[in-house]
């Protein structure tokens, strides 16, 4: 709980301190959360690999809590490579389309729900 509450803060305080970036018209906060938010699963997951006596509770905290929070789309990221390292890269190219594609559909349907 307390890695959550940090992180959606942290994600805010991203995105406040990328609204003044006005190349080429991006969203630069969820860009920027994103990509921090990959690297980061990505250390701490390594860091558990690498690192058996890692304290459970303190890297649930980080993972789950904190960059689950920062953003989903690390672990998203995360779920890819996990598919793809253990061998299941058409399930894991399977995970990726669906992943956007049904998303985006369920994306568009919402909003058409509301809007229309």
């Amino acid at each position: 709980m307390l890695g959550g509450a940090v992180g959606s803060a942290l994600r805010y305080l991203t995105n406040l301190a990328c609204q003044s970036i006005r190349w080429l018209n991006l969203p630069w906060g969820t860009l920027a959360v994103n990509v921090i938010g990959c690297f980061l699963l990505g250390l701490l997951i390594g860091l558990g690999e690498r690192y058996t006596t890692f304290p459970k509770e303190i890297y649930l905290m980080l993972t789950v809590g904190l960059c689950g929070s920062f953003t989903t789309f690390s672990t998203f990221a995360s779920d890819f490579f996990r598919l793809n390292n253990a061998g299941q890269f058409g399930m894991a190219l399977v995970y990726l389309a669906m992943s956007i594609i049904i998303g985006f559909l369920f994306f568009g349907l919402g909003r058409f729900v509301v809007v229309h």
